[in-house]
């Protein structure tokens, strides 16, 4: 795979394949056959992972530790967000640091900004610049809109650079092939949690649209702490709130759109976060009236043409995402 950067923005693909026939014998090609069987066996036939090399290819023949979790299985698991579907992922753990943000722990990596992670929404970077992790209100992800999420564990910065070094999340959201017309749904659940979605996709003025909107809240656990670092240290830090409950509450708005045409398109998506609750607080130090909001917005036009050539794959890409951040007292 050669590849092609341009001054704008835009990344150019180009695949090249040739063709080399070798004459194999009888024995040597039933090996493969049986081989081939037994992988297809063990990892399915329709599982595909493109993160650990940057192209599409059978999970089982991919050279990483990977893993594919599609739409049916985050059914399966019941999990209403990402962090509950990553957990069920072999080698990584899903921890929360002092401001209730998850941290994506692979084989023990791992920090409090969590910059060793990379994670990626239809393989485009979602990494914030200031400490090179997921900006310090993440929040989280709401399922419905995800087609499946690519996981390898180990350093993929070969491919992705250094913010690879632990292991590489990859999200695919859906598209409107997947979509059977309209769909609604809602749930609720403890510690007043609420949850509704609607999505559609199907073909509108020629073109396949997918159209996801999801909302939900939650107050969070509330689990009692007796004391902070303020408790002991309060001429230094101030009046401690403690004792009093952790602030883990969180709404989030997220908003997806994918309209494809022929070799092109074009998908965006915004995550609102509002009233996200800083847990532990700053430094350990409750502080159960402050939270943070964010927005994040990305997206992506995509054209992509295997037949362009006899010999040759295309595909090039612009892609936009800007995030921001406040916190209130």
């Amino acid at each position: 795979m050669f590849k092609f950067k341009l001054l704008a923005p835009i990344k150019l693909f180009v695949k090249t394949t040739f063709t080399v026939s070798i004459l194999f014998s009888s024995a040597s090609l039933l090996a493969d056959a049986d081989e081939e069987e037994a992988l297809i066996e063990l990892y399915g036939d329709e599982e595909t992972i493109s993160i650990a090399t940057g192209t599409a290819q059978p999970i089982s023949r991919a050279p990483a530790v990977a893993s594919v979790i599609t739409a049916d299985d985050i059914k399966k698991i019941g999990a209403t967000d990402i962090d509950e579907v990553l957990e069920t992922v072999p080698g990584l753990h899903v921890a929360r640091n002092f401001v209730n943000n998850p941290v994506y722990t692979f084989r023990g990596v791992y920090s409090a900004a969590n910059p060793q992670v990379l994670m990626l929404i239809n393989g485009i970077s979602i990494t914030n610049l200031f400490v090179g992790d997921r900006n310090q209100t993440w929040g989280g992800m709401p399922v419905e809109s995800i087609s499946r999420i690519e996981v390898i564990r180990g350093p993929g910065s070969a491919v992705y650079g250094a913010d690879a070094f632990a292991g590489v999340i990859n999200i695919i959201t859906k598209s409107a092939r997947e979509i059977d017309g309209a769909e609604f749904g809602s749930r609720l659940g403890s510690f007043e949690s609420k949850d509704v979605w609607a999505m559609y996709g199907g073909e509108f003025g020629g073109f396949d649209v997918a159209l996801i909107a999801e909302w939900g809240e939650t107050d969070g656990h509330e689990e009692d702490v007796k004391s902070d670092i303020a408790t002991v240290s309060a001429p230094v830090l101030g009046t401690s709130f403690a004792p009093d409950s952790l602030n883990t509450e969180v709404e989030n708005i997220d908003l997806r759109l994918d309209v494809s045409k022929g070799f092109w398109q074009f998908r965006a998506g915004l995550q609102h976060r509002d009233d996200v609750g800083l847990g532990a607080g700053v430094a350990e130090a409750l502080s159960p009236n402050s939270n943070y909001q964010s927005e994040r917005w990305n997206a992506d036009l995509t054209y992509h043409n295997p037949s362009l050539f006899n010999d040759f794959d295309v595909q090039g890409q612009y892609s936009y995402f800007n995030t921001s951040q406040e916190t209130s007292r």
